[in-house]
């Protein structure tokens, strides 16, 4: 990639962005990926392209929002829950946050 080109990339949206997953240009075709502001081929806005589903009430939100406009639904939340590792005693379930000897509910031996 030379100068030109880079430089070509960043009036069109696309240069020194980091290359995320492609999909199709609903208007033109084109490929292009949720980093883009802009599609390259027919200018049209990405974000106004693809939502993100609320799971709680269905309302499309944009893909970078924060929090549901409808029933401000925290996605933040959600992706840190995700994140979050628990351990399970395999014996009655109990989700635990770190790593015990024992399980705290029935008492079963884990180490």
């Amino acid at each position: 990639m030379g100068l030109l080109d880079f430089l070509k990339g960043i009036f069109r949206g696309t240069g020194s962005k980091k290359p995320g997953r492609s999909y199709k240009c609903p208007s033109c075709g084109e490929t292009v990926n949720l980093n883009m502001e802009r599609c390259p081929k027919c200018g049209v806005r990405i974000k106004s392209m693809f939502r993100r589903k609320c799971p709680k009430c269905g309302a499309l939100n944009e893909l970078d929002a924060k929090k549901c406009k409808k029933c401000f639904y925290d996605f933040e939340a959600e992706y840190q829950r995700a994140k979050k590792t628990y351990y399970v005693c395999p014996i009655c379930r109990y989700k635990m946050t770190s790593l015990f000897p024992k399980c705290p509910a029935c008492g079963t031996r884990l180490m």
